[in-house]
């Protein structure tokens, strides 16, 4: 399995202990490991989805300028997975 770093504590994990997050077309983050495109993985854990949106790091990992909700779309995304 590859292994994969969480963007929020910045350990290295096995892809299967993480969440990928990419960002649509339409500016909507949505969890997905088979979306093409630029991808940032998460810890599977809601400090990590916290620490992620925190000062500018999924922004940075996705290279792409996120809307100010940007706390409450990883929230949603969150509790969709229901870890």
């Amino acid at each position: 399995m590859p292994l994969r770093r969480c963007i929020g504590c910045r350990t290295v994990k096995s892809a299967d202990e993480m969440v990928r997050i990419c960002l649509t077309e339409n500016d909507r983050l949505i969890a997905s490991a088979e979306s093409r495109g630029r991808g940032a993985w998460i810890c599977k854990n809601e400090g990590c989805f916290n620490a992620a949106s925190s000062k500018g790091k999924l922004a940075r990992s996705l290279k792409a300028k996120l809307l100010p909700d940007v706390q409450k779309q990883l929230s949603s995304v969150y509790e969709e997975l229901g870890f």
